[in-house]
């Protein structure tokens, strides 16, 4: 009887399927470590940090957008939607200008049709996760289930071939993943299709941004601590020894799909319990997150403490070196995601400010330390992945103490 509801439970799809992707993301892994050497790594490493770098242009963009889609406000959803997919076409104009004049004004060790392949990995990622968030927002999880495993299939078997092909179809699958999940999306659910028709209306980008800039300021300050670790590793020690990161990085892109996924099922219903007031369904919602994401991480750090060294040794012998990496970066991975429904209900309860000091120290707190390791120390390259563990701990106490400060009034409501 359980079993037969579950089956028909869209949440429980999503999640079953969010642990699918995982897997196959796991694979897809694996074959390009297995495959690939350190220098080769570095590229695809670079590839990575370009992606999440452009990532940061979205200004509160998508998360304002997302905000505005859970209200289900029917009259402005296609204006909201006209005026984001406008901007993202502004954006990318605006990176293939920077990526034009950054090629001939500095030299450069990458092409520029890498340069420019790298910024459409990244502006097409970025706008599939807009494309998520519409499908969330909207309650069509069945259209975004099978999207996701139909992309993700497809990335892995391209992953496949570049061993005997190309390692360009590498670089290819990180490109098609996002387009092949946008395309189904539209296909299945037309009506979240953009009208470019509509126009672009520097008002209502205003009011959107308006709405998520402040969340977006602390997602991006909360990348902002690894993309400069990983940022500074590139510029000071070269792509090689970041192709030694590569399994660290990796481990922490992979292991952060379900729990970016679970918060973005979650953020909806968190947000219309806060604003319609029901204090009681809030308060479940944001238990059974916190539930989830608690129970994940403990499998992950048993799995990861007790399997890690025996798996890497065995399957990947080379990639043995890096992994006092992973163990340096799983305390990060564990604070810095159960954070993830606090800062959802700071968002609902337009706590902003809360939100933009939490992530402000925890910078201040990483640049400090890393300032600290090279005028007082040599800095090592394990060192970046402790210091990024540490503001990670900064950042999970500190709102851990406001999310109690606030919530605990609306319990006795």
């Amino acid at each position: 009887m359980i079993i037969k509801k579950l089956k028909h439970n869209p949440r429980f799809k999503y999640i079953l399927l969010t642990f699918v992707v995982s897997g196959i993301g796991f694979i897809k892994t694996f074959i390009i470590l297995k495959t690939f050497d350190f220098v080769t790594l570095g590229l695809i490493a670079l590839m990575l940090n370009f992606a999440t770098s452009i990532s940061l242009f979205q200004f509160g963009v998508v998360t304002g957008g997302y905000r505005l889609f859970s209200y289900k406000k029917e009259n402005v959803l296609k204006k909201i939607n006209a005026n984001i997919f406008t901007y993202f076409l502004l954006l990318s104009l605006v990176l293939l200008l920077l990526a034009l004049i950054t090629s001939l004004v500095f030299d450069i060790e990458i092409s520029v049709l890498t340069l420019l392949s790298f910024i459409a990995i990244g502006v097409v990622s970025l706008y599939s996760n807009w494309v998520t968030c519409k499908l969330l927002a909207t309650n069509n999880t069945g259209t975004l289930n099978k999207a996701q495993i139909v992309s993700t299939i497809i990335s892995l078997i391209l992953v496949i071939c570049a061993k005997w092909v190309s390692v360009l179809l590498v670089f290819f699958s990180f490109l098609l993943q996002p387009l092949v999940l946008i395309g189904m999306s539209y296909y299945v659910n037309p009506e979240l299709k953009p009208s470019i028709g509509l126009g672009f209306s520097k008002k209502m980008i205003r009011i959107i941004i308006s709405l998520g800039f402040i969340p977006y300021l602390t997602t991006a300050l909360k990348v902002f601590n690894s993309q400069l670790g990983r940022w500074l590793i590139t510029i000071s020690l070269g792509t090689i020894i970041l192709g030694k990161t590569f399994l660290a990085i990796l481990f922490v892109t992979l292991v952060g799909v379900f729990p970016g996924a679970i918060s973005n099922l979650y953020f909806p219903e968190i947000i219309k319990n806060y604003e319609n007031g029901s204090n009681g369904g809030l308060n479940a919602t944001l238990k059974k997150h916190i539930l989830i994401l608690f129970s994940y991480f403990v499998a992950v750090s048993l799995i990861t403490i007790l399997l890690g060294s025996f798996i890497v040794k065995t399957f990947l012998p080379k990639h043995i070196v890096s992994i006092n990496l992973v163990y340096a970066i799983l305390p990060s991975l564990f604070f810095i995601n159960m954070s993830n429904p606090f800062l959802i209900y700071f968002n609902a309860a337009k706590k902003f400010n809360k939100i933009l000091f939490g992530s402000l120290i925890s910078v201040f707190s990483y640049v400090v330390l890393v300032l600290f390791c090279y005028f007082f120390k040599e800095i090592n390259l394990i060192d970046f992945f402790i210091i990024e563990s540490i503001s990670g701990v900064v950042f999970f106490c500190y709102n851990l103490y406001f999310f109690i400060k606030f919530l605990k009034p609306k319990i006795y409501e």
